[in-house]
């Protein structure tokens, strides 16, 4: 892939304009939503008007915040970087805004997870012009895959694998290839951004490890709304369950109910917890059942308000371990 140089923008982001009002009008129909209002054409109209004549920085499209936390530290100061899915949105049945629809129109390139996380994902590859490099960056980074074990995609790969520490390191690598290939002016910058990214993180590791070395073996049970923690769990020696598999199917259903009460009986965990981007209900609905406390929130599919807890990758991780350690003591 090369970088276009000397190329105006404008142009992109004008021609493209009333391909995202159609489409963006679209999905919010299909959706059962009413037609655009005159904020999101305001919101069009001055994206437009304002897009900068510039050669120079790139727009990158993230599919949801973690991403872009991690692009954001290779990209450093040479990109603009974007998220899709909002703060605190769930990422896996994200529906496609008119706003999406103009950042994809107007990036450089579109970073994704993959592994079936994103739901949506070929409507925003259609919306892509067909030049704009595209990168699968959980495939790419050659992890081992877990299967999901439970719900309607048991056995397909869990896409949780940037909750692994060491993933998101591979993830940050996989992001500096494609960045140095796209723009390869710039690549000693995306290689030695990444090189102290990537270092960080495994110092993350090492740090939670140690932290988690020291929770009794009977207290090493995470359940959760969501059975994202699976890389989570590998990394740091927990069991590991969740009231449902995949937030991408049916959430609290009779038998995920049921299920779930039966392996807490058998675990007995110190807490449920629930994640930042679900509700807390069936959490709640499981400890009346059970007797056993909910806690929360554990961040996985987004990153927080900057005023918050876990406003980036690191953060969140220290948090989801914080929280853990307090509540399974």
């Amino acid at each position: 892939m090369t970088r276009r140089r000397g190329r105006v923008r404008v142009p992109r982001a004008t021609a493209r304009l009333g391909t995202v009002l159609m489409l963006g009008a679209f999905a919010l129909g299909a959706c059962g939503s009413e037609t655009v209002g005159t904020g999101a054409d305001t919101e069009l109209e001055g994206r437009e008007a304002t897009v900068a004549v510039e050669q120079d920085g790139m727009v990158i499209a993230t599919s949801f915040s973690v991403l872009e936390d991690l692009v954001s530290g290779v990209a450093g100061d040479a990109a603009e970087v974007r998220s899709l899915t909002p703060l605190g949105a769930e990422v896996h049945e994200w529906e496609l805004s008119p706003r999406n629809f103009a950042d994809l129109s107007e990036a450089d390139a579109f970073f994704y997870n993959g592994y079936q996380l994103e739901q949506w994902l070929g409507q925003a590859l259609e919306v892509l012009e067909d030049d704009v490099p595209r990168v699968a960056v959980a495939p790419e980074s050659g992890w081992p895959t877990i299967p999901i074990r439970v719900g309607d995609l048991e056995g397909s790969p869990d896409p949780h694998l940037w909750m692994h520490p060491e993933a998101a390191a591979r993830y940050v690598e996989v992001v500096a290839d494609a960045l140095s290939e796209i723009d390869p002016e710039r690549e000693s910058v995306y290689r030695e951004n990444a090189r102290e990214l990537s270092g960080e993180l495994r110092s993350l590791y090492e740090e939670l490890k140690e932290e988690f070395a020291g929770l009794e073996s009977s207290r090493r049970v995470l359940i959760s709304s969501e059975a994202a923690f699976l890389y989570f769990a590998d990394a740091f020696d927990l069991e590991h369950d969740g009231i449902w598999g995949s937030n991408a199917e049916e959430e609290g259903t009779p038998d995920q109910m049921a299920r779930i009460i039966d392996r807490i009986d058998e675990l007995e965990p110190g807490a449920i917890f629930y994640e930042s981007t679900v509700s807390e209900r069936y959490a709640l609905s499981v400890s009346e059942e059970t007797g056993v406390p909910v806690r929360g929130p554990l961040y996985v599919d987004s990153v927080s308000e900057p005023e918050e807890d876990a406003p980036t990758y690191q953060a969140m991780m220290r948090h989801n371990m914080e929280l853990l350690l307090r509540e399974l003591r």
